[in-house]
């Protein structure tokens, strides 16, 4: 049986309540403004919407976890001392904060994880501020390092390696806001923006971890091309949900992707290369307000399915999904780390199925 995210976090759960802590306790020994930190730790879901601390039995769930649970493995494939590997988890955690604070901005969010987002909340500004801090704390975290027996130079390498993976996402991010799926893009313009955007922290987790481990440069390598494919494969397979899941198995709008003219893949390729009607469909579905009542998104899924679009998101899953299980066995290892891994790959390619199960065409 291939084993579900949820399966996998509950395998983790101590693991990840652990991180969770150490961020509680990293985050409380800044006491000034109380407010600032405050909405740090509600972003987090470590605090209610009146700033009051949350007990740990009570920390909001966030997402799916993907990438704590991947850096934990990549620390015990490499045997990584428990406090050098609790870093670098907190530092990939709070970068993936620091983009999600500003990315629902950019993308006009509400609701996150089922409550308000940071700026809903609090305000645009106080969000841009919360954003703006988390990444200062992500280099901080990383420094500490030294002072828990990395050689410095490797800190140096480390570091290098989150700069550079920041602002890759930084580019990904600028290819996201600017193309929309009325855009003449190609695929292949399309997978670029994702590697960027998606991809790049997953392959700063595995380069990270791997000079951490001071692994061969063959390994390293091997390591970055999982973590690529990875992030890729992650990002088509939330292209196909955004359309066809059922709502209460997306964690957001169904059809949220049609009404901010995103470019996911099947919109994109279904606009240019579907029917005159889909065209119309989207461009009027684009101009609204509210949310697409189900008459219309039945349409789109139909007449996307019709031209292509779901068969060739799905093709894509594949080729990805392969790609990344291919350099799991290029790591020429075997063991309870490399299962797990597979594991998320498998839950992450399965989640594209999940509405032929629940019967949404």
């Amino acid at each position: 049986m291939v084993p579900t995210l949820e399966m996998l976090h509950r395998h983790f759960e101590a693991e990840i309540l652990e991180v969770d802590r150490a961020l509680v306790a990293y985050f409380d020994r800044f006491d000034w403004p109380p407010s600032h930190y405050g909405m740090i730790r509600y972003h987090f879901g470590y605090a209610d919407r009146d700033l009051r601390p949350r007990a740990a039995e009570d920390y909001l769930p966030r997402g799916k976890r993907l990438r704590p649970l991947i850096c934990s493995l990549f620390c015990r494939l490499f045997a990584l001392p428990t406090d050098t590997a609790v870093v670098v988890i907190m530092a990939t955690e709070v970068m993936h904060a620091a983009s999600l604070a500003h990315d629902d901005i950019e993308d006009h969010d509400a609701v996150r994880w089922g409550r308000p987002t940071l700026q809903s909340a609090f305000g645009i500004e106080q969000a841009i501020n919360v954003g703006d801090s988390l990444i200062g704390v992500v280099y901080q975290l990383l420094l500490s390092l030294s002072a828990r027996g990395v050689d410095p130079a490797v800190v140096i390498k480390v570091l290098d390696v989150f700069n550079s993976t920041h602002l890759r996402m930084c580019e990904g991010q600028h290819l996201d806001l600017r193309y929309r799926y009325s855009d003449d893009l190609s695929v292949a313009e399309y997978l670029d923006m994702v590697s960027r955007k998606t991809a790049a922290p997953c392959v700063c987790i595995a380069d990270a971890i791997s000079i951490l481990g001071d692994s061969p440069a063959e390994t390293r390598d091997t390591l970055k091309r999982f973590g690529q494919n990875l992030g890729i494969l992650y990002q088509i397979c939330d292209d196909i949900r955004g359309i066809w899941s059922a709502p209460d198995a997306l964690g957001r709008q169904v059809g949220q992707d049609v009404s901010q003219r995103r470019a996911s893949l099947p919109l994109l390729y279904g606009f240019k290369h579907g029917s005159a009607a889909l065209r119309e469909m989207l461009q009027r579905a684009s101009r609204r307000a509210e949310a697409l009542d189900d008459a219309d998104l039945a349409f789109i899924r139909q007449e996307l399915t019709t031209c292509g679009a779901r068969r060739l998101s799905h093709g894509e899953a594949v080729r990805y999904y392969e790609a990344a299980l291919a350099a799991l066995a290029d790591l020429g290892r075997e063991g309870r780390e490399i299962e797990m891994l597979r594991g998320i790959l498998g839950a992450a390619f399965a989640s594209v199925d999940a509405a032929d199960a629940a019967g949404i065409g």
